[in-house]
């Protein structure tokens, strides 16, 4: 009998033990869970403005005196100056675009297609001519969008990030970026122009902007970034952004170097401008389908299985219909001749190497 008990004493204490044990373990990785996201960079803070802060020419649907013109051009002098420092050329691979940096540590946005995977090395180049490096973080692919960090010491000029709650159709808004790869006998381009078509994953205004633009900022009148340039147009009027809500609400997957709605998908490796023909091609992944086919840049694909080519969306839903494997025919103009390839489909790799 008393060795039953104590038998028994002594089973409940290991159980005890071993359940003190779990309950540490749990507490241990609850607590390395919450170490681990304090460790990942916070989005930058917002800093709220309202519409009354603008001068008065800002509020009117058209400037309508001299005066309201002078003010404007005053206003658009001093904010593209405040806010060119942070817009940076970028380099990733083959390819180049634009980013803007938004913290003193050195985040990036820009957009998925210019950034193409996580983990990839980056320059970026400042406005003054000064080269930096780092790497790619989290991409978004579904809505293009795009998160990179400067890895050498800062601190590094950047702006603010605003919202879209108070934007309206009409809104001014200006477009930087470096279109065509960071030129030193030039100060960042800037373009102004209007918010033309807005809803809860896209933005479209009629900036003009062209290839190498893809990555960088749209700015709202008080200088903060409302959106990153994604897909560009030959039309002023048909030029999408990444509304900055996007970058919101998948910050932790972006900074934490997440990369997804690209794996497994059809593709064909090219990216490219709508064009009045169909699309010309500004952007052709290395060892991808299209680059072993023989696409280069500056081709305008016309036709995708004898079906014409609108513009670069229709051209995308094309592919997207494809299936891994399928071989399609493609149509294309070069140097003003008609040329045909057929590419093979492939799965969109989640990691493109350099």
């Amino acid at each position: 009998m008393t060795a039953q008990v104590g038998y028994r004493r002594s089973v409940l204490c290991h159980c005890f033990t071993i359940f003190l044990l779990a309950a540490a373990l749990r507490a241990n990785g609850q607590e390395s869970t919450e170490s681990a996201k304090a460790d990942l960079p916070p989005i930058p803070k917002r800093s709220p403005v309202g519409r009354e802060a603008l001068p008065a020419p800002f509020r009117k649907v058209i400037p309508t005196t001299v005066d309201d013109l002078q003010s404007f051009e005053k206003y658009m002098k001093r904010l593209a100056a405040k806010v060119s420092p942070s817009v940076v050329a970028v380099q990733v691979g083959g390819a180049t675009g634009s980013g803007v940096v938004v913290s003193e540590d050195g985040l990036v946005l820009t957009a998925a297609h210019v950034s193409s995977a996580p983990n990839r090395n980056v320059t970026f180049i400042f406005p003054d001519g000064k080269k930096v490096t780092g790497k790619t973080l989290g991409t978004n692919h579904g809505i293009d969008a795009g998160v990179m960090k400067i890895t050498d010491q800062g601190p590094w000029p950047h702006v603010e990030i605003g919202d879209l709650d108070q934007a309206r159709l009409g809104d001014w808004v200006l477009a930087l970026g470096h279109p065509g790869g960071f030129d030193p006998d030039r100060s960042t381009v800037v373009r102004l122009g209007r918010i033309i078509r807005l809803g809860s994953s896209f933005l479209q205004t009629d900036c003009t902007i062209i290839s190498g633009d893809s990555g960088g900022p749209l700015f709202d009148m008080h200088g903060q970034v409302i959106g990153i340039h994604s897909r560009i147009s030959d039309s002023t009027a048909a030029n999408f952004h990444v509304p900055i809500r996007t970058y919101y609400d998948t910050w932790e997957r972006l900074v934490q170097g997440e990369n997804w709605d690209d794996s497994g998908r059809p593709w064909l490796g090219v990216w490219g401008l709508d064009h009045a023909e169909g699309f010309r091609v500004e952007l052709v992944n290395q060892r991808g389908p299209a680059e072993k086919a023989g696409l280069q840049i500056g081709d305008t694909i016309l036709k995708f299985n004898g079906r014409s080519i609108g513009n670069f969306e229709s051209f995308k839903k094309a592919v997207g219909k494809t299936k891994v494997a399928d071989r399609v025919k493609v149509v294309f103009k070069r140097d003003g001749m008609e040329m045909s390839a057929e590419i093979k489909v492939e799965a969109r790799p989640s990691w493109l190497g350099e």
